[in-house]
């Protein structure tokens, strides 16, 4: 028994306020309070056995793992349910780390639902075995969903509810519960549904009340639960599917055709359903509410509710009131199905199925340590939830590939790389390098076959590209960073310059459009007429700064490969130049060395959407001389009608014309104070989910560059902080991560903590709706690197931009340890200081990010900024606001001294030039070139667009 349990603690007040009763009422008091207390202390309601309506707190222990929980364990800060409202999408279920199993309850939430659970009050339609998390689009798998009855009324199953339409329910209130591995929720007919999950199976326990008669609205019905499957998915897309019961052994297996959430073609998804708990009485199959148990087949069934159902007996007295069901699913065969759920849950033991779960989740957090003394309990938990959700997605869907056989890995829901690029898989890379390195695998294996990288891909099915080709930087992260081994570089790098030059005939599903134009012109016209391919006629401006990195990545890879042209099967560089080394690919190549220098000038095409002359204007739609929205605005004149300038800051990204010239796009449209719902996947405008005040801040390649465009640094800082303050920078899309830290390029990385401070935790906390947006796997990314790691990464470039963490000290294992050996198990010392390790951790490696001053009242709780005063690098004097990934890679001991004001001026800590990050375009004559050769160019293009119109003298530009 717990001795500091909360009811000891109270029991051992009793006296004192005993003492402060009146004489004559202190023995009936007495007696009626020590009848309390005796009853606290020994209350027999513990989680095991509480009733159907027992409540469950985010903070409660499992129920499985109840007698294991450990106030040391790090899991107790692990809260799936964050994100589970507000446009977050996460799935709170129970799944193992990139578990294709993901296991949760249902609910009628439109518009909420793309992982299946919403915290709302809508009801609960099912139980389903598979799920994406994060996601935008529409809701994602939640295919073969179970639904069970304790009974049906008057003993009739025909008057039990089968249809998604009408067998809904509501949850009990207070009885969701979710932990790592497990989700557990009570509704109002009775039922416990309890679920743990393997790799590719799903256990669910169904607890009953026990009671002989259920009483339901429509009347009393006796104890005789049904359970039943439906061929549904979360979309309702199925176009046909099939299902059988075999009335002797209860066994339910089927299959079903789908759609992808957000991209094209179709999937096939398989179950396999066994039970075990109770006599079988009846079984049948349903089609919409009509059920029947002379039909145990259905074939061919399209669209709505149709599924196959069994009636059980009470459950067996060693049962305890409960039925077991065994889902396993695979994207193979009904066998294979069967197969997965046999071989990983032969013993149907929902304890220990629960037990390895944790375990696992253990493992994969424990490569990250910190000390937390002086954090506040939210802060911990936000910390933790976000490295869990950064490690639910892509799934591993090895073995289960049914378009090719490969040797190689192969991981689905890259929902969308567009979004996981900038922060999810750089943070991979640091601490699970092996996952990564078999997703970069996946991704090369899918270039292989289908003959592109994928920008977005899910359920074997093509996803809409975003924006870039962003794979490609994925790709070019790793490599800068070490990640070499095991990986075919040759092939990597053809798919990379697959992108660059090859257009397919549907860019918008892969690769990139308007290539012509982009490598003739160096931009996409907002009016380009794309000959070679297919896509959205629109994003010119995000797609266009998106290709110009994925270009300068490009470059970075082959500058790399030059130096290792082992990697690409050659012994010297010499024979990669004599061309014994030739891509795979149908364009003309020349060499590496060309290479470097090609896609390095690409990466400036960024430059080509500046127009300096743009302002930050305003049009007032509601103003009765307001304009037509394809009207120019000439020359920018603010005293047209229906305009009005809203900020001083003068020079924005803006489209451009096959003349060469610009068109205005409002720099605000897109952003949550104007117009931010219309720049999605299907937007006529320039942008794409954010507006041009925020992509004219990317340029991380040439920030030095950009910097100076915008005034220089003072002018960029308060521009930047603006941006910041204005209302129209968003968190909820991951493009708006860099510009927290990017006050680094100008010597001002204080304000970087400043602001990451603000935003956590007022828009990133433990509530609920406690991320801004669609998690996307990547949400939790910029709380791990903010909060913990102590840096937050460039991705694509070997560069990490330092900011002080939220704990005393956080440890991190080192990549030459991580790639050699599982990291420790051990979750007792999981908390621990990092200065007390064990034996085995002696021989560890970690990087270590150290607080000095930490004050728990200034920063234990968040939203107060904090500044680094100074740094030490291993022991020496560091004054560079940045660092590579050699610290990650071998381990060391990064040490910030804080304070609670901003270290500014010559003797500022990472102020100075030659501190800043570094910007790769900082050659004068290269840019001097660069706007000699645009002028032709433009001047050139005006002539020849004039003839094509058959102008003489009317100019488009403004």
């Amino acid at each position: 028994m717990n001795d500091n349990s909360p009811y000891r603690n109270a029991a051992a007040k009793l006296p004192v306020y005993l003492a402060s009763v009146l004489r004559k009422r202190r023995a009936l008091l007495f007696a009626a309070l020590f009848a309390i207390t005796i009853f606290l202390l020994f209350s027999p309601f513990s989680p095991n056995i509480a009733g159907p309506y027992g409540k469950h707190s985010s903070s409660s222990p499992s129920f499985g793992a109840v007698n294991n929980h450990d106030v040391n364990d790090i899991l107790r800060f692990v809260d799936p349910l964050i994100g589970t409202t507000n446009g977050g999408h996460v799935f709170p279920g129970a799944t193992l780390p990139y578990g294709m199993a993901k296991a949760v309850a249902d609910v009628a939430s439109p518009a909420e639902n793309a992982a299946g659970f919403v915290s709302d009050d809508n009801p609960i339609t099912g139980f389903s075995h598979m799920h994406d998390s994060g996601t935008g689009g529409q809701p994602s798998l939640g295919n073969f969903p179970l639904f069970v009855h304790p009974g049906c009324v008057d003993d009739d199953y025909t008057r039990c509810d089968f249809s998604l339409s009408d067998r809904p329910l509501n949850r009990v209130p207070d009885s969701v519960y979710a932990s790592p591995g497990y989700f557990t929720v009570n509704i109002t007919n009775g039922v416990r549904a309890e679920m743990t999950t393997t790799h590719h199976s799903v256990l669910y326990r169904f607890s009953f009340p026990g009671t002989e008669v259920v009483h339901f609205a429509k009347g009393a019905a006796p104890y005789s639960p049904l359970i039943l499957v439906d061929l549904v998915d979360l979309m309702n897309s199925r176009s046909r599917g099939n299902i059988k019961v075999h009335p002797e052994t209860g066994r339910i297996v089927g299959d079903g055709r789908y759609g992808p959430s957000f991209g094209s073609g179709h999937y096939h998804a398989y179950f396999c359903a066994d039970f075990k708990g109770a006599k079988i009485r009846k079984t049948g199959t349903f089609e919409s509410n009509k059920a029947t148990d002379e039909k145990q087949l259905l074939e061919g069934v399209g669209w709505g509710s149709a599924g196959a159902w069994i009636q059980f007996e009470k459950p067996d007295e060693e049962m305890k009131n409960s039925i077991l069901a065994r889902v396993g699913v695979s994207f193979m065969s009904v066998d294979k199905a069967c197969e997965n759920a046999e071989r990983e849950m032969e013993d149907w033991d929902f304890e220990r199925v629960e037990r390895d779960a944790r375990e696992a989740w253990r493992e994969k957090l424990d490569v990250v340590r910190v000390d937390a003394n002086g954090t506040s309990e939210e802060l911990q938990t936000t910390f933790w939830s976000g490295l869990y959700r950064t490690l639910l997605s892509p799934q591993n869907y090895t073995g289960e590939n049914p378009l090719w056989n490969s040797s190689e890995p192969y991981f689905d829901s890259f929902y969308c790389i567009w979004d996981s690029f900038r922060a999810q898989h750089p943070l991979l890379t640091v601490i699970d390098p092996k996952a990564q390195t078999e997703m970069i695998r996946a991704l090369i294996d899918i270039y292989r076959h289908e003959g592109k990288l994928p920008d977005c891909r899910m359920s074997f099915c093509q996803g809409y590209t975003q924006g870039g080709s962003n794979a490609d930087v994925v790709i070019a992260d790793a490599f800068v960073k070490g990640l070499t081994a095991d990986i075919d570089w040759k092939t990597a790098y053809e798919a990379v310059l697959s992108d660059a030059e090859i257009e397919p005939r549907n860019w918008g599903l892969s690769g990139r459009g308007n290539l012509v134009s982009w490598h003739d012109r160096g931009y996409i016209p907002q009016n380009d007429v794309d000959k070679n391919g297919t896509g959205p006629a629109s994003r010119s401006i995000s797609r266009g700064v998106e290709y110009a990195y994925n270009d300068f990545c490009i470059s970075l890879l082959s500058q790399g490969l030059s130096k290792s042209p082992s990697l690409l099967g050659a012994p010297s560089m010499s024979e990669v130049v004599d061309s014994s080394y030739r891509p795979n690919i149908s364009t003309p190549w020349t060499s590496l060395t060309a290479d470097i220098t090609k896609y390095h000038h690409r990466g400036a095409n960024w430059r080509n959407y500046w127009n300096p002359s743009a302002k930050d204007l305003f049009r007032d739609t509601s103003s009765p001389s307001a304009q037509p929205e394809d009207d120019r605005l000439e020359g920018q004149n603010t005293s047209q009608p229906g305009y009005t300038i809203q900020s001083p800051f003068v020079g924005f990204l803006q489209p451009r014309t096959l003349a060469g010239t610009f068109r205005y796009h409002p720099t605000r449209t897109c952003s949550p104070i104007q117009n931010q719902h219309s720049c999605y996947y299907d937007t006529s405008l320039d942008v794409y989910e954010g507006s041009p005040w925020l992509y004219s801040f990317f340029a991380p390649q040439s920030m030095s560059t950009l910097i100076q465009l915008m005034g220089g640094p003072d002018t960029f800082v308060e521009r930047l902080e603006y941006y910041h303050e204005s209302g129209i920078a968003y968190m909820g899309n991951e493009q708006s991560f860099l510009t927290v830290f990017q006050f680094h390029y100008a010597g001002r990385p204080g304000l970087s903590s400043k602001w990451l401070r603000n935003y956590i935790p007022r828009m990133f906390n433990a509530s609920v709706n406690g991320i801004p947006g669609n998690d996307d796997c990547a949400m939790g990314a910029f709380t791990t690197w903010g909060m913990g790691l102590g840096v937050f990464p460039v991705a694509g470039q070997d560069v990490y931009l330092i900011v002080p963490p939220f704990f005393r000290e956080v440890k991190v294992r080192a990549g030459t340890d991580l790639k050699s050996s599982h990291s420790s198990s051990s979750s007792s010392s999981s908390l621990s200081s990092p200065s007390s390790p064990d034996s085995e951790e002696k021989k560890a490696k970690w990087a270590v990010i150290r607080t000095v001053n930490f004050d728990a009242e200034l920063q234990g709780h968040g939203g107060k900024p904090v500044y680094i005063q100074s740094a030490k690098l291993n022991g020496k004097k560091y004054t560079k606001n940045w660092i590579t990934h050699e610290f990650f890679e071998h381990g060391g001991l990064l040490e910030l001294v804080v304070g609670p004001e901003e270290s500014t001026g010559k003797d500022g800590w990472g102020t100075n030039r030659e501190d800043l990050p570094p910007s790769y375009y900082e050659d004068e004559k290269f840019w001097e070139e660069w706007e000699r050769m645009d002028r032709e160019r433009t001047e050139r293009w005006k002539e020849e667009e004039k003839v094509k119109e058959g102008k003489t003298g009317v100019d488009d530009e403004y």
